[in-house]
C-alpha cells in the first residue's frame, strides 16, 4: 500500500498534467534537500512542494512548510537552475495540498507563488 505522501504526490502530478504543466522532475534530490515536483508551463518553471494529510490535527499542510524548509527548497532550486543552465525563464514556488478522508481524496488545492526568496 502506498503512503499518504506517495499517493499525494501522484495525485499532484496528475493534477498539474491535467492543468497543462509538463513534469520535468519528480523527487529531485541533492545531498541537502529535495523538491517534490519540478514542472513547467508557458515560460515558468514551478518548484512544487506537495503536502498530504489525513486531518488538520497537527496543523494545516501549509503550516508544515517552515521558513527553514522554504530556504532549503530555494537552495535546491538554485542548484537545479545552475546545473540545467536554465535561462530566460520565470521561476516560482508553489504548494499543492492534498487532503484525504479515509484514504479517499477529499481536496486538492494548488497555491501559486507561495513564498519568495
Amino acid at each position: 500500500m502506498k503512503s499518504i505522501g506517495d499517493s499525494g504526490e501522484e495525485l499532484a502530478r496528475a493534477y498539474l498534467f491535467k492543468k497543462g504543466y509538463r513534469i520535468l522532475e519528480q523527487n529531485y534530490k541533492v545531498s541537502f534537500g529535495e523538491i517534490d515536483i519540478i514542472a513547467e508551463k508557458s515560460n515558468c518553471i514551478c518548484f512544487v512542494e506537495v503536502k498530504s494529510r489525513k486531518s488538520n490535527k497537527y496543523g494545516t499542510p501549509e503550516e508544515a512548510i517552515t521558513r527553514y524548509k522554504q530556504k532549503k527548497i530555494v537552495k535546491v532550486a538554485q542548484l537545479y537552475i545552475k546545473q540545467k543552465r536554465i535561462k530566460d525563464k520565470y521561476f516560482r514556488f508553489d504548494v499543492i495540498v492534498v487532503v484525504f478522508n479515509n484514504y479517499l481524496l477529499k481536496e486538492i488545492k494548488h497555491i501559486t507563488n507561495v513564498f519568495f526568496e
